[in-house]
């Protein structure tokens, strides 16, 4: 997550902890109670978007590392004995993060991950 996002979200939450406390004054109108709700609805799917965009493209980077990965592992094997074992160490490794990216992609999909 980069440091633009990081910063929205912390101002977003504040936010959101702001209109809460607003909600708790008596004084409020059913009128005005309705707004804050609105807004504080409107800033949780804010919120909501801002992590699914970083977490896409957190899943859309390790795939495309993982695909570079996988190019320098076949030439890797293709070059050497020496270098074919560490290829095998390194596609261990490019295993892992594919299923990280596949995992997280899934539970992304499902709404697990980043209010989806």
């Amino acid at each position: 997550m980069n440091t633009e996002t990081l910063n929205a979200l912390k101002q977003v939450n504040s936010l959101i902890a702001q209109l809460q406390d607003a909600l708790k004054d008596p004084a409020l109108t059913p009128q005005e109670k309705s707004l804050i709700r609105q807004a504080i609805n409107d800033q949780v799917d804010l919120q909501d978007s801002l992590i699914q965009d970083s977490m896409q493209a957190m899943v859309d980077k390790i795939n495309a590392t993982n695909t570079d990965l996988e190019a320098l592992i076949a030439k890797m094997q293709k070059t050497s004995e020496k270098l074919g074992k560490l290829a095998a160490t390194i596609k261990k490794v490019s295993d892992v993060v594919g299923t990280l990216a596949e995992i997280t992609k899934k539970a992304m999909s499902a709404g697990l991950l980043g209010g989806a």
